[in-house]
């Protein structure tokens, strides 16, 4: 399952190192991918795509852990969407 965040943000370095910090500890929760971008034209819009294997693993994430990295990185997610293969 595939998980997108958008976002506008202000701080992507510390959004960055704290992506970078806890990468460990988010695959260590289940997710199998990471990755993070900033849009080429417009680099205070992002996005971050994240892989599980499947809807509980992640909820057992976003419960808690993932709003807290959230708060540490100075990120609010404006969007989120989940995506499963069709």
């Amino acid at each position: 399952m595939l998980v997108l965040f958008r976002t506008q943000g202000q701080d992507w370095d510390r959004f960055q190192k704290t992506l970078d910090r806890n990468r460990d500890r988010i695959e260590g929760m289940g997710c199998v991918r990471i990755e993070a971008y900033r849009n080429r034209k417009h680099p205070e819009e992002w996005v971050m795509l994240q892989e599980w294997p499947d809807k509980p693993t992640f909820d057992a994430f976003a419960k808690e852990t993932g709003p807290a990295l959230d708060r540490e990185g100075g990120v609010r997610w404006t969007d989120v969407s989940t995506w499963v293969e069709g």
